[in-house]
């Protein structure tokens, strides 16, 4: 992948989540079909939900680094996190769970799931981390609250991010 794929791609998946906050009923195909190249950049909807995959566990392990050094029980702090993340990311988290079960995700689940457990201390030997790590992400589906709709922050609100994507839709033309 050419850096101006790499750019058109990650420009359409902010894109793409964006509205994916706003539209959390829509199919990973009505998304890329909503947002103009999307369908170029990712050309499916699998490809779409690995990427939207691949940006939730890198906010996730994120957080995780960020709030390991809070001083509630490990397992308390890792639900905290995927919870926060949940809340920061509706759309996606929306995508992955109306997802869940197709069989070419299933490896990137379990990694998530596995990343959970143990950050909440249990052992990576574990016979049954990853089963662990959905035990985790059940409590914290419990627990988590998603903004409403109208909370979320306009698409293309002010007239910094209208002239933002106006020059990023210009330099993927002129990638092109």
């Amino acid at each position: 992948m050419t850096w101006d794929a790499y750019n058109r791609r990650k420009s359409a998946l902010r894109e793409v989540l964006a509205l994916a906050d706003r539209r959390r009923h829509d199919t990973a195909d009505q998304l890329l079909d909503a947002v103009p190249d999307a369908r170029v950049a990712f050309g499916d909807d699998l490809a779409l939900l690995f990427d939207v995959q691949m940006a939730w566990y890198q906010r996730l392990s994120g957080e995780l680094d960020r709030t390991v050094l809070e001083g509630d029980s490990p397992a308390t702090v890792a639900v905290e996190a995927w919870v926060a993340c949940a809340a920061e990311m509706p759309g996606a988290r929306a995508l992955l769970d109306a997802h869940r079960d197709r069989p070419e995700l299933a490896k990137a689940f379990a990694k998530e799931r596995a990343l959970l457990a143990v950050s909440a201390g249990i052992s990576s030997w574990h016979p049954d981390l990853v089963g662990q790590g959905e035990h985790l992400v059940s409590r914290a589906r419990q627990q988590v609250e998603y903004p409403s709709v109208e909370s979320m922050p306009p698409l293309h609100g002010g007239s910094e991010n209208r002239t933002s994507a106006f020059i990023t839709r210009l330099r993927n033309a002129l990638a092109a």
